[in-house]
C-alpha cells in the first residue's frame, strides 16, 4: 500500500544566513535596547515576508536580493500573521496582536505597475489578536480572522485607494486558518471547519460529526480547480485523521493516518547546527494547519511541535520534522517549505538548492495531468540538459542584461535598457525556441509577471517562433542594438550616496557618514578608494583639476589643487561658514551658512582658492551649478535662477534672472548639474530627470523655452514614497521621520534639505562627456552612456459654449493651406472643426446627418469618413474651396453583403477597415466614387492567425499609406508587413509583443499606443525595412485619449472650471456650467546624445 519516497528527498541545503543577517537582533528604543523576535512568516517565489515583535515587517525580495522593512507606525505591537499575494500588483497583508490589519501595495519595477508604496488599514473591527489572513486571487478581497472567532471581509479597491471592511462571520472559538477560492471562504476554528458562501451569504459545516476534541486543526482547498462545484477540501481531524470533502461539506473520504505513524517517520535532513537540537515532543501526535504541497494528493500539516508531509494518494509519509524547537509559522510555495521556529531561526526545506531553478517544478518528477496550453510539452529530467537548453534560448534572445559579480565591494554592474518590452514577451520568445524546452521554460517563469490569464499566456506562446541562428543574424527583437538607452548600474562605496560627482577620468561619491571615495573610470568595474573623512559637501571642477570640501561640524571650506588619488594632498583653507560650493574651472561660487553668496575668481591648479567677493542674491540659495561662463542656482523654495552677463572678462556677471519656464512646467528640482553639449540637468522631488538644451554664456536660459523630461523610472529605482523619503531614510539624524505619512515626510525633507540651516544638500545628478550619472539616494547609481529621449508638452486650447460631453478628438491636414484641422466630437451627435493656424481657435460647427450618432470618424486631406451606430459609412468630401466640406454622402456597402464594419482608417489614397468578425478590408480611394464614376472595390485580407475567440477590433493606417497596425480583442498589437507602392495590401502580419493597448495612433514614421491604465508608449526603430520597429518607450504622464497631429502626437486632456470643480464621467468630460474648455497637448521629443549633436523629432 505504501510507496517509495521521491527520488530527490526534501532537505535543508543551507541556512538562510542572507535573510537572518538582514534582520537586526535588537533595536534601540529610546535609552534601552529591545530584542527583536520573529513572529510570523509567509513566502512565495518572489518574496519572503517576516513579521517581528516590534511591529516591523521585513520583506526580502528574492529577485534582486534586497531586504525592505515596513513600519506599521503608531504603537509598537507584535505582528502575528502575514500573507503575501502576487497578482498584477504585489500585495502583503499583516495582522497584529491588538487586532490591527494593514495591507501594503508594493512598489514594482515593471512597466505599468505600482510605483509608490501604499498602505491600507483595517481598524476598529478586530478587538483581539489577528490569527489568520486570506486573499482572493485578484487581490480585491482580504479576509481576516481573530482569536475571538470574528471574520472580517475587506473590499480592496487599489485604483480608488479605498478599503472597506465589514464583519461577515462570528464563531464561538478562535479562527485558526482561512482560505478563499471561487466565492467560497473556508474557515477553520478550534471547534469546527465550515464553508461560507460569500455570494449566498450562507454557512455549511464540513461533515456532520463534531470533533472529539478542540484544537488548531486547519483545512485547505485543493489548488488548480477552476469551478466552484469542483472544489475539494482537505480538513485535519483529531486522532491523525484527514477528511476530503466536496464544496458542500460532504465527506468523500477519510484518511486514517495513525497506522503510518506507528513506523519511524522519515525526518528532513537538516543542515548541521551548533548547540542543542532536541526539544519537547508531545506524547500524542496530531495534525494541525494544512496546505497542499508540490503534488496532487500531498498535504503539508504542521503545529507548534512538528511538520509532516503526507501522500494521501499512496498512504505514505514523505517526510517530517519533530523535536526541533517551537514552530512559530510554516509557509510553502511550489517546491519550497519555509519554517520559522524559536525566536529567530528560519529554515528552508526543498528538493533542490535555492537559486534560479529553485522555483521550477522540473526536478519534482511531476507530470501535469491537465494542461490548457496547446503547446506540446516534454518532460526534462537531466538538469545539465535543461541548463544548456535554457542558455541557448537566452542566447537566441541576446538578452541585454548581464550581471557581473565579484567579492569586493567595488562591483555590481547591471545593464538595463529603456525598452518597455515586458517579461511576458521574453518568455514567449524563449519558450517557443525549441520543443524540448517548452515545459521547462514556461515553468521557470514566475506567474507574477503575467498581466494576462494563464490560458491566454499559454495560447500566446505559439504565436511566434524564434529560430536559433548564428550570432551575426540574431533576431532584432532581443538584440541590445535595438535598445534606445543603455543604462549601467554601479554599487557605491558603502553608506548610501549623498553626492555624486563625475569627470572624464574619475567618479567621486560622498556618503551619508561623511566619507569621500574616488574611483577611476575604466570600462569594467569600479575600485573605490577612501579619499577623505568628515566631509559635509564636495565640489569638483568639470576638468577635475580643482577639488573643494566642506568639513563637518566646522563648516569650513578647504581647496585642493593638483588632485591625486594616492599620495599626500595639501588643503588650503578657503572660507569658513560654508554651506555649499560649486566650481567651474576657474571660479568658485559659495553659499554661506548665513545665506549670503560669495565668489572667488582666477582659480587654477597652483591657486585653488582666492579672496571671496560678495555677490548680490535675490533670495537664499540652496545649490548652484557652474561650468564655463554659465551659472544656475536653486533656491531654498526650489525656484531656479540663471546669471546673465557672464564672460571670460566678467566672471561675476550682471544680474540674476528668474526661470519662469520651470514655474510654468511645475518643476520642483532638488538638485541641478551642468553637463556637456550645453545641457542643464535637474532631478525633481519625484525622481524624474529633466534637461534643458542650448545653455550658453550668451543665452544662459537655453535655446528651448521648456524642459525635456526623461522617463527613468523603469531602470533607476528610488525608494517608496519618492526621492525625498529615500534620502531621509539614509540620514540618521532625521530617521524618525519615516514613521510619518509620505506627505509629512516630504515636508520634513523640505526643511531638512532645502532650508538655509540645512547642512546636507544632496547632489544626485552629474554629467561628463560619456553620459549622465544619477544616484538614487541608496548605495547605488546609474549612468546612461547612450542617447536619451526627452519629451515636452505644448498646449492648444479652444473654448466652446454649452459643452456637455467631449467624446473624441483627431486631426487632418488642410487641403489648400498650412496647418491642420482639429476635429472635436461632442457626444457623438455634434462635430466641431478648428484650424490650428487660427489665433483665436474659433470652432466651426459641422452638421452631422440627421438622426445619426457617429461612433468613429477618420479624416485625410480630402475626405472625412464617419461610421454610425447602425454600421453605415458616411463620407464628407473636403476641398480647397471648402476645407470643412459641404455635405455627407452615404457609402454603398452592398459589395460587403451583411458585413458590419467595426473600425476603419483613412490614409492619403487608401482606406482600411475591419468588421465585427475581425476580417480586414482594403479599398483604393477615399471618395464615394472614383474618377470614372465607378464604385471602388473592397478587397478582403486575411487577419493574423490567433487563438479561438480572439479577433481584430481596431485598425489604423498611416497618413502616407505605408503603415498598417491593428489591435485585437485582448489588446495585442499587430503590424502588416510588406506594404509597398507595388503591394499596397502587404504580405503578412506580425505580432508586436511588450504591452497591451486600448488605442492606437500612427504618423508617417512612428506609432503610439495608449495602455489601459492611461500610459502612452511610442514604438521606435520603425522603417520601411523594419515596419514592426525595435522597442517601446513610455512617454511620461497619463492621458484619456489621443490622436495624431501632423508628425507629432495630440493628447486630449479635458478640463473645465465650475466653481473650482472638475467633473469626469467614464473617461469623458461632463459639466453643468455654460462654458467648457478643451485642452490638447502636443508631445515633442528631443534626443540627447553624449556627442555635441542634439536631434529633435
Amino acid at each position: 500500500m505504501a510507496s517509495q519516497p521521491p527520488s530527490v528527498p526534501l532537505r535543508e541545503f543551507c541556512p538562510l544566513y542572507y535573510l537572518l543577517n538582514a534582520i537586526p537582533a535588537k533595536v534601540q528604543k529610546g535609552f534601552r535596547s529591545v530584542l527583536v523576535y520573529l513572529t510570523a512568516l509567509d513566502s512565495n517565489s518572489d518574496y519572503i515576508a517576516v513579521g517581528s515583535s516590534i511591529g516591523m515587517l521585513y520583506l526580502y525580495c528574492r529577485r534582486v536580493s534586497q531586504m525592505n522593512k515596513y513600519n506599521l507606525e503608531g504603537k509598537c505591537e507584535a505582528i502575528t500573521v502575514v500573507k503575501l499575494l502576487s497578482c498584477f500588483d504585489d500585495l502583503v497583508a499583516v495582522g497584529t496582536a491588538s487586532g490591527r490589519v494593514a495591507l501594503f501595495q508594493l512598489v514594482s519595477q515593471l512597466p505599468g505597475r505600482n510605483k509608490q508604496l501604499r498602505r491600507f488599514d483595517v481598524v476598529g473591527l478586530h478587538k483581539s489578536t489577528v490569527t489568520a489572513l486570506a486573499w482572493s486571487a485578484n487581490g480585491m478581497k482580504l479576509f481576516s480572522g481573530d482569536d475571538k472567532g470574528k471574520v472580517v471581509y475587506s473590499a480592496v479597491d487599489l485604483d480608488q485607494g479605498v478599503c472597506n471592511p465589514v464583519v461577515v462571520l462570528e464563531e464561538p472559538s478562535a479562527i485558526v486558518q482561512l482560505e478563499y477560492s471561487q466565492k467560497v471562504l473556508l474557515v477553520s476554528t478550534c471547534q469546527r471547519s465550515l464553508l461560507f458562501y460569500t455570494q449566498e451569504q450562507c454557512l455549511q459545516q464540513l461533515g456532520t460529526k463534531p470533533r472529539k476534541s478542540n484544537g488548531k486543526f486547519g483545512a485547505c482547498f485543493q489548488p488548480g480547480l477552476c469551478k466552484q462545484s469542483d472544489l475539494l477540501v482537505y480538513a485535519a481531524r483529531p486522532g491523525l485523521r484527514l477528511w476530503r470533502t466536496d464544496v458542500r461539506g460532504r465527506v468523500q473520504e477519510t484518511h486514517v493516518l495513525k497506522p503510518l505513524f506507528n513506523q519511524d517517520v522519515p525526518q528532513f535532513e537538516l543542515f548541521p547546527r551548533s548547540g542543542p537540537t532536541g526539544a519537547y515532543r508531545p506524547a500524542e501526535r496530531q495534525l494541525g494547519l494544512v496546505s497542499c504541497f508540490l503534488k496532487e494528493g500531498w498535504v503539508l500539516s504542521w503545529n507548534e511541535y512538528s511538520v509532516y508531509i503526507l501522500d494521501c494518494t499512496n498512504q505514505v509519509i514523505i517526510g517530517g520534522l519533530e523535536s526541533c524547537g517551537d514552530i512559530v509559522s510554516v509557509s510553502c510555495s511550489e517546491n519550497e517549505i519555509f519554517i520559522l521556529k524559536g525566536d529567530r531561526d528560519i529554515m528552508r526545506i526543498s528538493n533542490c538548492p535555492e537559486g534560479l531553478l529553485s522555483n521550477s517544478k522540473i526536478f519534482c518528477g511531476l507530470e501535469r495531468e491537465s494542461d490548457p496550453s496547446p503547446v506540446e510539452r516534454t518532460e526534462v529530467e537531466d538538469s545539465e540538459e535543461v541548463q544548456e537548453e535554457f542558455s541557448q534560448a537566452l542566447e537566441a534572445l541576446e538578452v541585454a542584461e548581464e550581471v557581473e559579480s565579484q567579492q569586493r565591494i567595488s562591483l555590481d554592474i547591471r545593464s538595463r535598457s529603456s525598452s518597455v518590452t515586458s517579461w511576458e514577451s521574453t518568455q514567449g520568445a524563449f519558450t517557443a525556441s525549441t520543443p524540448a524546452t517548452e515545459a521547462s521554460a514556461s515553468e521557470l517563469s514566475s506567474s507574477r509577471y503575467s498581466a494576462i490569464t494563464q490560458e491566454d499566456f499559454q495560447q500566446e506562446l505559439v504565436v511566434k517562433q524564434v529560430k536559433l541562428k548564428k550570432k551575426g543574424k540574431r533576431r532584432r527583437q532581443g538584440g541590445c542594438n535595438g535598445l534606445a538607452e543603455s543604462w549601467m548600474g554601479y554599487s557605491g562605496p558603502g553608506s548610501g550616496i549623498h553626492s555624486l560627482m563625475v569627470t572624464d577620468r574619475h567618479v567621486w561619491c560622498l556618503d551619508f557618514k561623511g566619507g569621500l571615495y574616488c574611483s577611476g573610470l575604466p570600462n569594467g568595474s569600479l575600485s573605490w578608494q577612501k579619499f577623505e573623512e568628515n566631509v559635509q559637501q564636495v565640489a569638483l571642477s568639470p576638468s577635475g583639476s580643482l577639488l573643494w570640501k566642506v568639513e563637518q561640524k566646522t563648516m569650513t571650506a578647504y581647496a585642493c589643487g593638483k588632485v591625486t588619488i594616492k599620495g599626500k594632498r595639501h588643503w588650503y583653507k578657503a572660507l569658513d561658514e560654508t554651506a555649499f560650493v560649486a566650481l567651474s574651472d576657474d571660479t568658485a561660487w559659495i553659499i554661506r551658512t548665513s545665506g549670503d553668496l560669495y565668489l572667488q575668481t582666477g582659480l587654477s591648479v597652483d591657486r585653488p582658492c582666492a579672496r571671496a567677493v560678495k555677490v548680490d542674491c535675490p533670495c537664499p540659495m540652496a545649490q548652484m551649478a557652474a561650468q564655463g561662463s554659465v551659472v544656475w542656482a536653486l533656491s531654498e523654495q526650489r525656484a531656479l535662477f540663471y546669471r546673465e552677463g557672464l564672460s571670460s572678462y566678467c566672471a561675476e556677471g550682471e544680474q540674476w534672472k528668474y526661470d519662469k519656464v520651470s514655474e510654468n512646467q511645475g518643476l520642483e528640482p532638488i538638485c541641478i548639474a551642468l553637463g556637456e553639449n550645453n545641457t542643464l540637468w535637474a532631478l525633481d522631488t519625484s525622481g524624474s530627470l529633466w534637461f534643458r538644451t542650448g545653455i550658453t554664456p550668451k543665452k544662459p536660459q537655453g535655446e528651448d523655452e521648456h524642459w525635456w523630461q526623461v522617463n527613468i523610472t523603469d531602470y533607476v529605482v528610488f525608494e517608496q514614497g519618492g526621492l525625498f523619503q529615500t534620502l531621509i531614510q539614509a540620514t540618521q539624524s532625521v530617521a524618525t521621520a519615516t514613521k510619518a505619512p509620505v506627505e509629512r515626510v516630504a515636508e520634513r525633507l523640505r526643511v531638512a534639505f532645502l532650508s538655509q540651516h540645512s547642512q546636507c544638500q544632496p547632489s544626485l545628478v552629474s554629467a561628463n562627456s560619456s553620459g549622465v550619472w544619477i544616484a538614487s539616494g541608496r548605495n547605488d547609481f546609474h549612468v546612461a552612456k547612450g542617447s536619451l529621449v526627452g519629451t515636452a508638452l505644448f498646449h492648444l486650447r479652444t473654448t466652446t459654449s454649452s459643452a456637455t460631453k467631449w467624446a473624441f478628438v483627431f486631426s487632418s491636414a488642410v487641403p489648400s493651406k498650412e496647418g491642420s484641422l482639429l476635429w472635436l466630437g461632442q457626444s457623438r451627435k455634434d462635430l466641431f472643426c478648428v484650424w490650428d493656424q487660427d489665433l483665436q481657435m474659433r470652432p466651426l460647427t459641422i452638421q452631422l446627418p440627421p438622426d445619426v450618432e457617429m461612433i468613429q470618424l477618420s479624416a485625410c486631406r480630402d475626405a472625412l469618413w464617419g461610421l454610425d451606430h447602425h454600421g453605415r459609412v458616411h463620407i464628407r468630401t473636403l476641398s480647397a474651396s471648402c476645407p470643412t466640406g459641404m455635405h455627407w454622402t452615404p457609402l454603398d456597402l452592398s459589395q460587403l453583403g451583411h458585413v458590419r464594419l467595426l473600425s476603419f482608417s483613412c490614409g492619403s489614397q487608401n482606406v482600411w477597415a475591419c468588421d465585427a468578425n475581425g476580417l480586414v478590408y482594403f479599398r483604393v480611394g477615399t471618395q464615394p466614387l472614383n474618377p470614372s464614376m465607378m464604385l471602388p472595390a473592397w478587397i478582403c485580407i486575411e487577419p493574423p492567425e490567433q487563438p479561438v475567440g480572439v479577433h481584430l477590433v481596431r485598425i489604423q493606417t498611416s497618413p502616407n499609406d505605408r503603415m498598417l497596425w491593428a489591435l485585437d480583442s485582448r489588446g495585442n498589437v499587430h503590424v502588416r508587413t510588406g506594404i509597398t507602392d507595388e503591394m499596397p495590401v502587404g504580405t503578412a502580419w506580425e505580432h508586436i509583443p511588450g504591452l497591451q493597448a486600448s488605442q492606437l495612433v500612427l504618423s508617417t514614421r512612428t506609432a503610439w499606443v495608449r495602455c489601459p491604465n492611461g500610459e502612452v508608449a511610442r514604438r521606435y526603430g520603425i522603417s520601411e525595412k523594419n515596419p514592426a520597429g525595435d522597442y517601446w518607450k513610455k512617454i511620461p504622464g497619463l492621458v484619456n485619449c489621443f490622436s495624431r497631429y501632423t508628425y507629432h502626437l495630440l493628447l486630449l486632456t479635458t478640463t473645465a472650471t465650475n466653481n473650482n470643480r472638475t467633473l469626469f464621467s467614464s473617461g469623458n468630460f461632463e459639466t453643468d456650467n455654460t462654458e467648457a474648455e478643451i485642452s490638447a497637448s502636443i508631445v515633442i521629443e528631443c534626443e540627447w546624445k553624449p556627442n555635441p549633436c542634439l536631434h529633435k523629432n
